[in-house]
């Protein structure tokens, strides 16, 4: 059994990339709300938002060959694996390197809400 830590968390839909100060909009299907709209509100943003982000020409599409390693950086991507692979093997290995708190571009930074053990969560 694999145990884990699920945190619940406050982030800046756009972030500053905290070496190149570019703006990144960063969303996901992790996000339960966002904060200030009405339910209804948010989900209908958090679509319009989403949706730029899926757009073509905002994504990159990696042709696999034998040998490739993919990296990316999730503060300013965001990553969806396409279930296209058939019956070969998918090897993940996650790595995530600590650095400073996502910041917004009103300097407000990321905030942790909960700290919950993944079985308390589901």
């Amino acid at each position: 059994m694999i145990l884990s830590t699920v945190y619940e968390t406050e982030h800046p839909v756009v972030q500053i990339h905290p070496e190149t100060g570019e703006p990144a909009l960063i969303l996901g299907n992790h996000v339960r709300k966002i904060l200030g709209y009405s339910s209804a509100d948010s989900a209908a943003l958090f679509n319009v938002l989403q949706s730029h982000i899926e757009r073509l020409e905002n994504t990159a599409r990696w042709r696999w060959s034998t040998g490739d390693v993919a990296i990316w950086d999730n503060r300013a991507t965001q990553h969806r694996a396409v279930d296209d692979y058939g019956t070969q093997e998918r090897v993940v290995r996650r790595v995530t390197v600590a650095g400073p708190v996502p910041v917004g571009v009103d300097g407000r930074q990321s905030v942790t809400r909960a700290t919950l053990p993944a079985s308390a969560a589901a």
